[in-house]
């Protein structure tokens, strides 16, 4: 199994934006080898918010071909010269592979 956690910092109040965006249906769930997503918040009582996006794969190939997948380019192709969202902070990604 392969896993991949995106994790936003984002400004107080604006965690939403970042749960609304990856929550409900989306082409992610019908592609091979996706297994499941999970998207948690951080439970904080003021400042700063975060929001991970963790996804299970079947396999890195699995992932990798979505990566390359169309509908995933062209979400990435949208935001080309757009100057990043004023509520995000920080965005990084981190993949594991899991062992039993």
């Amino acid at each position: 199994m392969f896993v991949q956690m995106k994790r936003f910092v984002v400004k107080e109040g604006t965690s939403e934006i970042v749960l609304n965006r990856f929550s409900g249906q989306n082409r992610l769930a019908e592609q091979p080898g996706f297994i499941d997503r999970t998207i948690l918040k951080k439970n904080v009582r003021r400042g700063d918010e975060e929001v991970i996006l963790y996804v299970r794969w079947e396999s890195e190939a699995d992932w990798k071909n979505w990566e390359k997948h169309p509908d995933h380019i062209a979400g990435h192709k949208a935001k080309i010269g757009k100057p990043k969202p004023d509520h995000i902070i920080e965005v990084t990604q981190t993949t594991y592979h899991v062992h039993d």
